[in-house]
């Protein structure tokens, strides 16, 4: 999915919020929104908004030396997730449905609203409702269904995750999977509250799945610029399944592929992309 118009004004919003998160100095903060606003008004339309998105942030971490300025607020959201991941497993959501994989699939889901580069003013009220509504609400796409008869049939799953906090709502799902056929991807390096190794680890994600990073630290799933080993894995596994609106942005134009979106679709354009409204629970394939 090519940068849309409606990317513009949000990437510029990004480049405020970035400045203010990793410098006091005000100068500072002015040479990153200038150095930002300066690659929008020479963006190339052909490429995604997490390509523009990379370039900001590399540039804010070069001149603070602030390598992980979202790591605070990306240990403060898995602690919010985790209460709430140990409450419904308290209340044994997934035992007392019909449908547990359907179940899983609309948590996984519902953790997608904690997204820190599209302007959500999110508490722990706000994820609850998330959650809750997810339960009630229709699945835009093919569906859970569908979803699980492409695990059945598949050999080598690829798993992309998104954000930190996030992450522990994918728990649901990936015990719903053949676990020893599946295959989690982390970023390989921290870009706003994208989840790394760090929070596969101190999570627990990774004591129940193989975990590897892509290789790269930038939103969403960049192939040409994530590593070898990564791209192996990904051309060897025969269903992926993708988290998150960034993935979407940069996975959609591939159609040689399964692959499988989850998503809240959060910002206009890529709801358009889709074809559903804004703030849609969304599983669809390509």
């Amino acid at each position: 999915m090519k940068i849309s118009h409606e990317c513009i004004p949000c990437l510029a919003r990004q480049a405020i919020e970035i400045a203010k998160e990793v410098a006091t100095d005000i100068k500072m903060q002015e040479e990153i929104i200038k150095f930002s606003l300066k690659e929008l008004s020479e963006l190339n339309f052909e490429e995604t908004a997490p390509e523009i998105g990379f370039k900001m942030h590399q540039h804010a971490k070069k001149i603070t030396g602030i390598e992980d300025p979202y790591r605070r607020l990306k240990q403060q959201y898995n602690i919010i997730a985790q209460n709430i991941y140990d409450r419904i497993r308290n209340e044994r959501w997934l035992e007392n449905t019909d449908n547990s994989f359907d179940m899983a699939c609309r948590l996984a889901i519902a953790g997608n609203i904690i997204d820190f580069s599209v302007g959500l003013k999110l508490d722990k009220t706000d994820i609850i409702k998330s959650v809750e509504d997810s339960i009630k609400n229709e699945l835009y796409g093919t569906g859970s269904k569908a979803l699980n008869k492409a695990v059945e049939e598949s050999k080598k799953i690829i798993y992309l995750a998104d954000n930190a906090g996030e992450i522990i709502f994918d728990r649901f799902l990936l015990e719903q999977l053949p676990i020893d056929r599946v295959t989690y991807i982390v970023k390989g390096g921290p870009i706003v509250n994208d989840a790394t190794m760090e929070d596969a680890i101190s999570t627990g994600v990774a004591d129940i799945v193989r975990v590897m990073d892509n290789g790269y630290g930038a939103q969403g799933t960049i192939l040409k610029e994530c590593s070898t080993l990564f791209n192996e894995e990904f051309d060897k596994a025969d269903l992926v399944i993708s988290k998150g609106q960034a993935n979407f942005e940069t996975l959609s134009d591939i159609k040689n592929k399964k692959i499988f979106y989850l998503l809240r679709a959060k910002c206009k354009s890529v709801a358009n992309a889709i074809g559903c409204n804004q703030m849609d629970y969304v599983l669809t394939s390509n």
